[in-house]
C-alpha cells in the first residue's frame, strides 16, 4: 500500500512539473513574439518587394533641376531629373497621395540641401546614385512620418532619370 501511494505522490509530481513547464514555454513564446514582432515587421517590410500596382510615381521637378555643389574653389553643379516611386496605401495615412502632394514644396527642399552638402567627388563615385537613393528616402520618410502614428515607410525608392555634373 505504501509503495502504491509513493507511486502517486510521484505522478502528481511529474504532471505539476509538466505542467509548469508547459504554462512557461507557452508563456516565453508569447511574451517574445508581442515585444518583439514591430521589429520583425519592420525588417521584413524593408525586406519584401512591393507589388507595381500598389506604387505610384510622381515626377518631383518640372524637367531638369541643377544644384550647387559643396565647393571651396570653383562652382561644381549637379543636374537631375528625379521620380518618387511611394506606396499607394499606408496604414494610419487615409489618402497617400494627398501627403505627398502636400509636402512636395518641403521634399523639394530637402533634394537642395541635400545635394548642397555633397561635393563633387561625393557625386562622381560609383555608388553616388544608390547612396543618394537610400539616404534621400531616409530623410523624406522621416520628414513624412514625424506626426504620424504608425511609422511604415512611405516613400519606397527615388529614381534618377538624369545625373550630370560639372566640376
Amino acid at each position: 500500500m505504501e509503495s502504491r501511494s509513493s507511486h502517486v505522490i510521484l505522478l502528481v509530481i511529474i504532471a505539476f512539473l509538466t505542467l509548469t513547464l508547459a504554462v512557461l514555454v507557452g508563456y516565453i513564446f508569447l511574451v517574445s513574439d508581442s515585444g518583439s514582432s514591430s521589429n520583425i515587421s519592420e525588417v521584413n517590410s524593408e525586406e519584401q518587394k512591393i507589388k507595381d500596382q500598389d506604387l505610384s510615381v510622381i515626377n518631383l521637378f518640372d524637367g531638369d533641376n541643377f544644384f550647387n555643389l559643396k565647393s571651396e574653389n570653383k562652382l561644381s553643379i549637379i543636374q537631375i531629373s528625379a521620380q518618387l516611386k511611394y506606396k499607394k496605401s499606408v496604414k494610419g495615412i487615409k489618402n497617400v497621395d494627398e501627403k505627398i502632394n502636400f509636402n512636395l514644396g518641403k521634399i523639394r527642399e530637402l533634394f537642395g540641401t541635400y545635394f548642397q552638402n555633397l561635393t563633387i567627388e561625393d557625386v562622381k563615385s560609383p555608388d553616388a546614385k544608390e547612396k543618394a537613393n537610400k539616404e534621400l528616402v531616409s530623410i523624406i520618410n522621416e520628414h513624412l512620418l514625424a506626426n504620424e502614428k504608425y511609422k511604415e515607410d512611405i516613400v519606397y525608392e527615388i529614381i534618377f532619370d538624369k545625373w550630370f555634373y560639372q566640376p
